[in-house]
């Protein structure tokens, strides 16, 4: 009798998740989990029709947050789908770094440095992870000692921003610095490359619902944060140009309610952007090569240069930069944090 009423309570929980699936309606972007959803196929593809079953699996988000709630509390892992929940912090697990990856990255910037880079002032400095912050004895992290080591042999002047950030200088549910608590980052830099530090006020806007990467990873297990960014009337008179999409303003207030909130610094992803200071009283420019933390720092920057470019490497080639853009006698900033570093396999840079 028992195992009858197993069998029947179970197959109306599954008649019941069946009349909902055909009921309600499908869902076109998951911002749980960052991503377009996928719709039911126009033909008869068996793999096509598991991808839009699982997609549009009634109650999706609350199974994924379960299973996240079962790996920490019922089986004593650290990490869900390699991110640990420290508190209200979650840290992407960075581990192992891939020597021959960081390798490469070095390569890279010595073959921009020897081919581009001779007449100008290049800086460079590495954007620690958050694990970097964790105890070593509990959570497995890179060996930074190592791998700063390896990085100094980089051609430029390096500059120091590890020391002045902390773990709550970033976002608890994205990789991403919080761009409030750059201003630091901003008086470690520009001072180093030849720039009096310059104390700016702001008026300062927020978004209250920002999920990050690292949030549906872990299975959305602790409160969403919140983006808050920094204007006043030289950033928001800057004029923004990007090669693919035209001009843009500073901060693309559209991109708050798209998959990812952060890309409201700068539209998100772009391969080269002319950022141009209207109430410069200097010629200097700057030419930064950057991954997508720089998107959330340079706006700070933009008071110090009459000219700002900003090059992504991931999407456009270095024998394509060279066709846009004139190094000679500018300021060079190579920028970039770990997780680029341990992929730079990504960076078009053919080194001959």
């Amino acid at each position: 009798m028992k195992n009858k009423i197993i069998t029947i309570t179970f197959l109306i929980i599954i008649g019941l998740m069946f009349a909902l699936f055909i009921v309600l309606p499908d869902t076109d972007l998951s911002y749980f989990e960052r991503r377009r959803l996928a719709k039911f196929p126009t033909e008869l593809d068996s793999e096509k029709i598991d991808d839009y079953l699982l997609d549009q699996f009634p109650f999706r988000n609350g199974f994924i947050k379960l299973n996240s709630l079962i790996n920490r509390n019922v089986y004593g892992k650290l990490d869900t789908n390699n991110v640990y929940v420290v508190g209200e912090q979650l840290v992407d697990k960075l581990y192992p770094i891939n020597q021959k990856e960081v390798e490469g990255f070095v390569n890279k910037m010595n073959y921009i440095w020897a081919n581009y880079l001779q007449s100008s002032n290049v800086y460079y400095s590495i954007i620690p992870d958050k694990a970097y912050f964790l105890d070593v004895n509990k959570y497995l992290k890179a060996d930074y000692t190592k791998l700063y080591n390896d990085l100094k042999q980089i051609n430029g002047s390096y500059i120091d921003v590890t020391s002045v950030l902390t773990l709550e200088d970033y976002y608890k549910t994205d990789i991403h610095w919080k761009q409030e608590n750059l201003d630091k980052v901003v008086k470690a830099l520009m001072p180093n490359m030849g720039n009096p530090y310059i104390e700016l006020e702001y008026v300062t806007k927020t978004y209250e619902d920002f999920a990050g990467a690292s949030y549906s990873k872990a299975g959305g297990v602790v409160p969403k944060d919140k983006i808050t960014y920094l204007s006043n009337y030289i950033i928001d008179s800057a004029a923004v140009k990007h090669i693919e999409y035209g001009e843009k303003p500073v901060y693309d207030e559209a991109k708050l309610k798209g998959v990812d909130a952060y890309d409201v610094f700068l539209s998100g992803p772009s391969s080269l952007i002319e950022i141009t200071n209207v109430f410069s009283d200097t010629t200097k420019e700057l030419v930064i090569f950057r991954d997508s933390f720089s998107s959330s720092l340079i706006p700070l920057l933009i008071p110090y240069y009459n000219k700002i470019t900003v090059v992504d490497l991931r999407y456009i080639t270095m024998d394509y930069v060279e066709k846009y853009v004139q190094f000679e006698g500018k300021d060079v900033l190579m920028l970039y944090s770990l997780p680029i570093i341990n992929s730079s396999t990504m960076l078009k840079v053919n080194v001959k």
